[in-house]
């Protein structure tokens, strides 16, 4: 509609409709223009309404409208952007452009403090638009400073107490303070809340607004207990929304997403990976050309391979899912839930294990042609399945469990590398037994 009303509608009708619509809205239609029709819009918009225009663009995509304004504008634009979504836009941009920006926001910027925040810290998505009062104003005075504030913060509906040091000492709903009468002071009706440090993990403060069903939480200088800002529900769930979209990627063995690059180059990016991974399969080729002299005597055992390599990458899997699902979530009794796996895993692989056995018997007694020991071969089929549907669950606990204790991120301990260890674990398993006790035949 916007880019039809750019072409036909006169310019105070479509001035209206750029300042009528919500700036989310107007974002979808934004990216979508022409270079001279965005033009048109930045003529149309004042400085206050670009900002909020370009805080809802993707982040890339936001970096390279700010790269079209001169330094003075830019400058501009950010100050007037929460400094989260100011912090995330710089980011983006090419390194010389950032540090340009960033000199000219000066040090003591709210901007430049929150990108001395790693990208996985609390601290990097905090905003500090929200309205503080301290302990000894009275409620009435108390109101008129929400009152006043109200245009420039984030959210009016948690107000913040804080003592002449800045150190945190709890909230006022708004609802209270306003249904207070005066005289009484804020620290008369001042709550106890939670709140997380600035160099928590993100995913852990996350969680907390979670487990605490709040909007918002306050964020703490670690050591000095002092107010620095808060972390709001909508930031926490674009970060969520991001944190889902970069392990699901880890795990499926994929680099970073882009939806909106060509064929070629997604091709391009992705073969360094594909190949990585093809890697991986060298170690199984290796394990069984190891074992060349019991396939050819036992060649029905290639037969059943896809069977023992199948279920244990399957079991694998699942049990990786899980793993890092407490991990994301801190779930508490991680040893016990991991127990608990793994004791699953014994009971389903002796299931599959003696379904397997089954199956592998009838199908060498009908096929006499390919073995002369059914039951052995049947055997081997159900103990090496069962053998490692017990490990898989096993790996897919401990290297996750030892990646997070290293300090790196269990995520990329993705379903192809664990599959890979699984395989071969597997391999050596099936054609050891079958060694062991088919090696004569």
């Amino acid at each position: 509609m916007l880019k039809e009303m750019l072409n036909q509608a006169t310019l105070e009708e479509i001035k209206q409709y750029l300042y009528d619509i919500h700036p989310h809205d107007l974002a979808e239609l934004f990216v979508e223009l022409s270079d001279s029709e965005k033009q048109k819009v930045y003529d149309l918009l004042d400085v206050e309404r670009l900002a909020l225009l370009v805080s809802y663009i993707d982040h890339e995509d936001a970096a390279e409208i700010l790269s079209e304004f001169e330094l003075e504008e830019q400058k501009e634009i950010v100050e007037l952007m929460e400094p989260d979504d100011a912090t995330d836009i710089i980011l983006e941009l090419e390194d010389e452009k950032q540090q340009e920006l960033l000199k000219v926001l000066g040090d003591d910027s709210d901007i430049a403090q929150l990108i001395e925040y790693g990208e996985d810290e609390t601290g990097s998505a905090m905003t500090n638009a929200m309205v503080v009062i301290q302990p000894d104003m009275d409620v009435k005075k108390a109101t008129k400073k929400v009152i006043k504030e109200a245009n420039d913060a984030e959210t009016i509906n948690t107000l913040f107490v804080v003592n002449e040091q800045g150190v945190f000492l709890g909230v006022v709903p708004l609802k209270k303070l306003l249904k207070a009468k005066t005289p009484l002071a804020v620290s008369e009706i001042v709550e106890d809340y939670p709140s997380v440090y600035d160099t928590d993990p993100i995913t852990q403060s996350i969680q907390a607004i979670r487990n605490y069903g709040i909007y918002e939480i306050p964020v703490l200088e670690h050591g000095t207990h002092q107010l620095l800002g808060m972390l709001t529900l909508d930031d926490a769930l674009d970060i969520y929304q991001e944190e889902a979209q970069e392990d699901f990627e880890k795990l499926a063995g994929l680099p970073e997403t882009m939806p909106d690059s060509s064929p070629f180059k997604t091709a391009f990016h992705r073969l360094p990976w594909l190949l990585s991974l093809l890697l991986f399969s060298v170690p199984i080729a290796i394990v069984t050309s190891m074992f060349e002299e019991v396939l050819a005597t036992v060649a029905i055992l290639i037969v059943f391979q896809p069977l023992i390599l199948g279920s244990a990458g399957n079991v694998a899997t699942q049990t990786l899912a899980v793993t890092l699902k407490m991990f994301a979530s801190h779930e508490e009794g991680i040893f016990k839930n991991s127990f608990r796996e793994i004791l699953t895993g014994m009971m389903n692989g002796f299931a599959i294990g003696l379904i397997a056995f089954s199956m592998t018997l009838i199908f060498s007694m009908i096929n006499t042609s390919l073995t002369t020991q059914p039951f052995l071969i049947a055997f081997v089929v159900g103990l090496s399945l069962w053998l490692t549907v017990i490990i898989a669950p096993l790996t897919a606990i401990l290297i996750p469990l030892t990646l997070r204790t290293l300090k790196f991120d269990p995520a990329v301990a993705s379903g192809p590398f664990i599959t890979t260890v699984i395989d071969v674990a597997a391999l050596l398993i099936y054609f050891g037994l079958a060694t062991l006790m088919l090696g004569g035949i």
